[in-house]
């Protein structure tokens, strides 16, 4: 059936026709001709035929995708029946009610990579909002069939090619009161041209107040571990080199940061994580404090748009552009260190006490996207170590020294326990260099992202940067401030200057971060109002306000090194090093020139004062003889 006569009879096909149609205009739409071909060599040489119906089951899945299941004894992770689970609700797009769990054919799976590699924005308006609620819809268990999370048996298999009229009861909506009269819109803006939008809302139209769905925190939890582990995945690597290997240790912090992760999902802890996650605590979380969350699944869906069998390049002379894929036998005798968060850390003066891979892959699932448009990660991003207490000790001069010098966005974490005994790790985005005490107005300037203070653990908690100019321009509140008689301040206010006494500054707005001169303990403030602070209230938070005092374990600075091709224009990538570099031979040169300097005796006032000004000019000297700095 061709795509016009197709669209011609939309208007009086079933639904399993407009299904078959719309795959045709995805496929038509959202991949070159070389893709599309790379896509069925990889569908149909592993296509299992049932009476001329060929379907992947979930073995053929999941040893595609190289995702671990319940049969994979060597890896501690089962996530292939999730991902499969998902795939059979996305392949009935966008009848979900009528036809999902879908069998997974060829159509099918061509609307699961382009719902699921983001291409859908040719096609549909509105993409990336809905795509939030198929997301959800996929994962959420109410009136589910069971598909067997064990693993797809050979009653699945005999029962395949049959259709799956009855479908899931998720999509018989909740009374959800975030939900607008334009909900559906994604799914309307794909069958508006095929003149089959009556057919559509034939199979949408349900009581909105009987059924309440929930995504099961085991199988979110479970999902988590795997985004967690594969969240540096590039197109065309190998997910195995991602999941074998997994020790012990590695699994402890990829369960503790998915614990830390799920925690913010279920709002009322009271409860417990029994209730399930809701619609709109997933819809808030997604949209607003883990944006990044389903990014690996982008590369991991386009492994279906590249065949090992072809290499199409050495046909009648043509010349495509395909990327290199490494046969079996390649990737055995290939001696690369395997793919890893770590690799982002740059060598330096000191190795990280706070990160690993999994705080590493938790931090690329909100940190601000490049122009590109790509994750931490995935951008190419690195991180150059600047500070840490461990190596440098708790000095502000050694803090100033190291991190004044750094003219580029940084990121800040600490590690440390509340007056619980509770372990927590917060930390701070922030895209403008630190400054000194007398230029902290600086701090006010544009950038191409705003800052942000999160916590990470004992649960994931986001507090964005208010991109009100009239707050960012404010220079009693900036975003972070820093003084050597008071420590550092984030999300502060900084009260009127005295010669008398030293200002204090106070928390102000929705968060703030206090720590002390010491660099020993910190209060760190969480409210659910105020909105005329640097940073706004969290979506999660419920309580009006909220203390929380830290005694410090260990406190890093790490300097942002972004991509060449995205930070050149703006002077940053590697050259942020060579100009830190360059401030500290200076400071070298100045402090030398500081030694041959006696000011207190054999010199007249004179001579004082001009050496007072000379330190002062290098920026080694405050006011009062006092260091000094502000962000």
């Amino acid at each position: 059936m061709g795509l016009n006569q197709s669209v011609e009879d939309a208007g009086q096909s079933s639904p399993e026709t407009l299904s078959y149609i719309l795959a045709e205009r995805f496929a038509k739409k959202c991949f070159t001709p070389l893709e599309l071909t790379h896509f069925r060599d990889n569908f149909f040489s592993r296509a299992t035929d049932q009476n001329g119906l060929k379907y992947w089951n979930e073995k053929t899945l999941s040893d595609f995708l190289g995702i671990p299941d319940s049969s994979d004894t060597e890896c501690p992770l089962d996530a292939g029946p999730v991902i499969f689970r998902m795939v059979s609700y996305l392949g009935a797009f966008p009848f979900q009610k009528t036809l999902a769990p879908s069998v997974l054919t060829f159509d099918a799976m061509v609307k699961v990579a382009v719902l699921l590699t983001e291409r859908y924005g040719r096609v549909l308006r509105r993409g990336r909002r809905d795509r939030i609620r198929l997301l959800f819809g996929s994962l959420a268990d109410v009136g589910r069939k069971n598909l067997g999370l064990s693993g797809q048996d050979e009653e699945n298999e005999d029962t395949a090619a049959k259709a799956h009229s009855s479908g899931y009861d998720i999509d018989q909506p909740a009374n959800d009161e975030e939900e607008d009269e334009d909900g559906d819109d994604l799914a309307l803006a794909a069958l508006e041209s095929l003149d089959a939008i009556e057919v559509f809302k034939h199979d949408q139209r349900v009581d909105r107040t009987v059924y309440e769905a929930h995504i099961s925190t085991e199988t979110f939890h479970r999902l988590l571990m795997l985004l967690l582990v594969i969240a540096p995945l590039k197109t065309l690597d190998d997910v195995r080199t991602y999941t074998d290997d997994l020790g012990a240790e590695r699994m402890e912090t990829v369960r503790n940061e998915a614990d830390n992760i799920l925690g913010a999902f279920v709002e009322d802890e009271a409860t417990g994580y029994g209730s399930g996650i809701s619609h709109k605590s997933f819809s808030k979380m997604i949209s607003n404090s883990l944006p990044h969350l389903f990014d690996p699944l982008t590369p991991l869906f386009e492994h279906m748009l590249f065949s090992k069998n072809l290499n199409l390049s050495q046909k009648r002379g043509r010349t495509y552009s395909i990327p290199s894929v490494h046969t079996e036998e390649q990737a055995k005798s290939d001696t690369r260190m395997p793919p890893s968060p770590l690799l982002v850390m740059l060598p330096g003066a000191f190795e990280s006490v706070i990160l690993n891979p999994s705080l590493i892959s938790h931090l690329s699932f909100f940190l601000p996207s490049t122009s590109r448009g790509l994750n931490f990660l995935q951008s190419g991003s690195q991180l150059h170590p600047v500070f840490s207490t461990a190596v440098h000790g708790s000095s502000l001069t050694s803090f100033s020294h190291h991190v004044l010098t750094w003219q580029a966005p940084s990121l800040m974490i600490l590690h440390g326990v509340t007056e619980q005994n509770k372990t927590i790790a917060l930390g701070a985005y922030l895209p403008s260099p630190w400054t000194s005490s007398s230029n902290h107005s600086s701090s006010s300037k544009t950038s191409d992202s705003h800052p942000s203070l999160f916590q990470l653990s004992p649960k994931h908690l986001l507090l964005p940067g208010n991109p009100s100019p009239s707050v960012r321009q404010n220079t009693n509140t900036p975003t972070a401030y820093f003084s050597t008689a008071t420590g550092l301040a984030l999300g502060c206010k900084l009260p009127p200057s005295s010669r008398t006494s030293t200002p204090q500054p106070y928390p102000y707005g929705a968060g703030s971060l206090l720590i002390d001169s010491s660099l020993e303990s910190a209060d760190f403030h969480v409210s659910s109002v105020g909105h005329d602070g640097a940073f706004l209230p969290p979506v999660t938070t419920s309580t009006p306000a909220e203390k929380t005092h830290i005694d410090i374990y260990n406190l890093e600075i790490w300097g942002v090194v972004q991509s060449e091709d995205s930070s050149a224009s703006a002077g940053q990538g590697q050259s942020a090093v060579e100009i830190q570099k360059a401030k500290w031979e200076f400071e070298a040169r100045e402090a030398e020139r500081r030694r041959n300097v006696n000011l207190n005796a054999g010199v007249g006032d004179s001579a004082r004062e001009s050496a007072r000004w000379l330190l002062e000019s290098a920026g080694l000297v405050g006011e009062s003889g006092r260091y000094g700095g502000s962000v």
